[in-house]
């Protein structure tokens, strides 16, 4: 021995050191929680202020509205939960409920409102960065009556003919044209035997249903980035160009990698800075359905965009009709379907007695249980491994992270919805929205 530590050692040595830094930067975040609300109000069963009562919802990664509204004076905010975990309802400097549980609601009252404009977010670590904040615009006479008061009901604000008209409308567009398609399948280079994927990642405008253009991040302009095809044995060689304004990596998620090749910052390389390239290089072990994306900032990169498929072939999978990757996600780009959310979403088109393999992989932060209608979901692989008994199913429970194949036999003719049954992640008073597309068998 030579007194000097290796790598893994100084690792092995530094890491509770870091759990301990990180325990701090824990707590250094809940204090600068309370910084951004240094005068909270509290949370109570009624509203009992004697001015304006304004409904906010609350669900996984969204606060709606997004543009609240009220007057000068006292509010009282009535907050439902209905999400599946719990979720509170923050404005700067002017308070904060307290947890509120799937199902219940709670009410903040603030005895007073300035005029201005306020950022509301729910505080639990990374909900904000998932999607969680609105905007408060305090404006007029404390007299007037506050945008998004009690509405009735569904707080649509419409008749049923007028939700019946809007439902049509929306459903009778699918599959809508927008600007943009995902996922296409990336053309390597072949060089000395080695297959080479190169990938961009930058920031971009990214259309995600008709009129609906938001910031996002995509891999070669597109979201889902391209998808990458290999076989099992096939030296690959991915390059990533790194156009964002942060550093970023790519995370081979399912695929077996050298540990230098796994794209964790500091653990297994330096972050890729802005401007700068980096090269993976291995040679496929498992076959499969698998996903890149980064491991830096990744609530950010991942549900912003920087997402996509890599699909590793075996020579012994099944022979089907049609093959297709839907890629689940959720986030400020909202619930969508391969980059989409509906009426812009893409169908699946079968004739009668044709096979389809459907690839379902989940980058998003919360579970989409996958519902089809009419037609029969067979498991036949789990996060790029065969099942040992494959099951049948017409809802499957896809988690973030996992991957499920399931062959889908195009048995009975007809438009077969398709969708996410959690059901705010789908519909509402205006119809259908976000994880929703159609199987459709002629």
């Amino acid at each position: 021995m030579d007194g000097t530590m290796s790598d893994r050692t100084k690792l092995m040595v530094l890491w509770p050191v870091a759990g301990f830094f990180v325990a701090i930067a824990f707590g250094v975040g809940l204090i600068s929680m309370a910084a951004f609300d240094s005068s909270r109000g509290q949370a109570a069963a009624g509203s009992g202020t004697g001015g304006q009562t304004v409904e906010v919802t609350l669900g996984d990664l969204f606060i709606e509205p997004k543009q609240l509204e009220a007057q000068p004076g006292p509010v009282a905010f009535e907050v439902t939960n209905d999400g599946q975990t719990e979720h509170n309802f923050a404005i700067e400097g002017s308070g904060a409920t307290e947890m509120i549980a799937p199902g219940e609601t709670a009410t903040l009252q603030v005895p007073s409102l300035e005029a201005g404009e306020y950022k509301v977010i729910c505080e639990v670590a990374g909900h904000a960065g998932g999607g969680m904040t609105a905007a408060l615009l305090v404006t007029g006479d404390a007299a007037a009556p506050a945008a998004g008061s009690h509405s009735g009901h569904g707080m649509s604000g419409m008749s049923a003919e007028e939700m019946v008209k809007v439902d049509t409308a929306v459903t009778k567009s699918f599959p809508a044209e927008t600007k943009g398609m995902g996922g296409q399948a990336l053309e390597p280079e072949i060089v000395d035997g080695v297959k080479v994927f190169e990938l961009t990642a930058d920031e971009v405008r990214w259309e995600v249903e008709p009129g609906k253009v938001l910031d996002a991040m995509a891999y070669n302009g597109m979201l889902p980035g391209p998808q990458i095809n290999a076989n099992l044995g096939d030296r690959v060689r991915i390059v990533l160009r790194n156009k964002l304004d942060q550093p970023t990596t790519l995370h081979f998620h399912g695929v077996r990698v050298p540990n230098a090749m796994d794209g964790v910052p500091v653990i297994t390389q330096d972050p890729v800075m802005p401007g700068e390239s980096f090269t993976y290089e291995f040679t496929l072990r498992n076959s499969g359905t698998h996903m890149y994306h980064p491991h830096f900032n990744a609530t950010e990169q991942i549900t912003e965009g920087l997402l996509g498929a890599f699909v590793v072939h075996d020579p012994r999978d099944p022979d089907v009709a049609v093959d297709e990757t839907m890629v689940l996600n959720d986030g400020p780009l909202g619930f969508t379907i391969n980059g989409k959310g509906f009426p812009a979403t893409a169908p699946i088109a079968l004739s009668q007695g044709e096979t389809l393999r459907l690839r379902y992989m989940n980058e998003g932060l919360q579970i989409h249980p996958m519902h089809l209608h009419g037609l029969v979901q067979r498991v036949v692989a789990k996060d790029g491994y065969p099942v040992p008994q494959p099951y049948r199913v017409d809802t499957l429970m896809v988690a973030p992270g996992e991957r499920y194949d399931v062959l889908v036999k195009a048995d009975a003719p007809g438009v077969w919805a398709f969708h996410c049954h959690i059901l705010n992640h789908v519909e509402g008073p205006e119809g259908m929205f976000g994880m929703v597309t159609a199987v459709i068998v002629e």
